[in-house]
């Protein structure tokens, strides 16, 4: 009976040199995703490949390194500690020849993926991107506007802007800041406003998404704080995406409810002012996210550092 052939053993003591040879680049980036995720099958999400694409990756370096990388439990995964020992180092080269490939392709521009919602888009970012142009003109920014909160790593991103409640932000994110809530109307509206009452008068227009019904971004939650009697007959509009509720407001359509920062260019260039003034609340929070293989991009970080000073301006603001 014929042996089936293997692939060549390497024992540990081989010159780097050979091993390096020996293995691809596609088998180091299968393990060093496993390894991080400690799963074959959130890595070959992660990297847009087969489960047994991936096993096969950690196989051929296992077999070349003549030594198991992993411990493979019956639900778990876990690194041995050679494997525990590599991934760290490999994690590391993977991210400086990134770094160092980006600065090859082209020495005078970086790119930047980021992960936005259509309305931090459309209401805050899209009319800052001439200063961001000014500070950093050799820095590309691919801007995905979703409300689904994308896996950085395989859409290919670097970082994200979340809009989350406090509580149930995840580890690692980072707070850049908390919306301010408050009532908006067009200056012709506003004017007939001179206390809580008038607004049963007037046509609401109401954010219909699922985190509108968290701080105080809701008319319920408004009508409750006011002490206003909720009344079917009253007009209300609702809208999908939150800049056209702003655009609707501007146009003098009825009250909505603002949510700083997306609601201060409006503010400040005078289409909508601020109703009931003395009355505003805290909101959710709006949280930086960076994928792993972002934190040794320098542009990246320029863009993080430009994002966090510019919300912050605008609290202080």
């Amino acid at each position: 009976m014929r042996a089936q052939s293997r692939a060549p053993r390497i024992s540990l003591s081989s010159a780097p040199a050979t091993l390096l040879r020996t293995l691809s680049l596609d088998s180091l980036r299968g393990f060093e995703a496993s390894a991080r995720l400690l799963s074959f099958t959130a890595a070959a999400d992660e990297l847009c490949l087969t489960q047994s694409a991936i096993s096969k990756q950690v196989r051929t370096l296992e077999e070349a390194l003549g030594a198991p990388v992993f411990e493979r439990g019956a639900r778990r995964l876990s690194l041995t500690p050679e494997g525990r020992r590599l991934a760290e180092r490999v994690g590391a080269a993977l991210e400086l020849l990134e770094s160092a490939l980006e600065e090859a392709t082209d020495v005078r521009r970086a790119s930047v993926g980021v992960s936005v919602t259509p309305s931090f888009a459309s209401l805050w970012l899209a009319p800052r991107l001439s200063q961001f142009t000014r500070e950093a003109p050799d820095v590309n920014l691919r801007i995905e506007a979703s409300d689904a909160r994308v896996a950085l790593e395989r859409e290919g991103l670097d970082i994200a802007v979340r809009l989350s409640r406090l509580e149930t932000a995840e580890r690692g994110w980072q707070m850049l800041t908390r919306e301010r809530v408050m009532l908006v109307a067009a200056p012709g509206v506003a004017e007939h406003i001179n206390g809580a009452n008038d607004l049963l008068r007037l046509p609401l227009l109401a954010f219909r998404h699922p985190l509108a019904r968290a701080h105080g971004a809701s008319w319920s939650d408004w009508y409750d704080r006011l002490a206003l009697p909720k009344s079917p007959r009253q007009p209300v509009y609702q809208f999908s995406q939150y800049e056209h509720l702003v655009k609707a407001a501007s146009g003098g359509a009825g009250v909505a409810i603002g949510r700083a920062p997306l609601i201060l260019p409006a503010l400040r260039s005078g289409a909508l002012v601020t109703v009931l003034p003395d009355v505003s609340i805290e909101g959710l929070g709006y949280f930086l996210v960076r994928s792993a293989r972002s934190l040794a991009r320098p542009a990246v970080s320029r863009f993080a550092q430009w994002l966090d000073r510019e919300l912050a301006l605008d609290v202080m603001g």
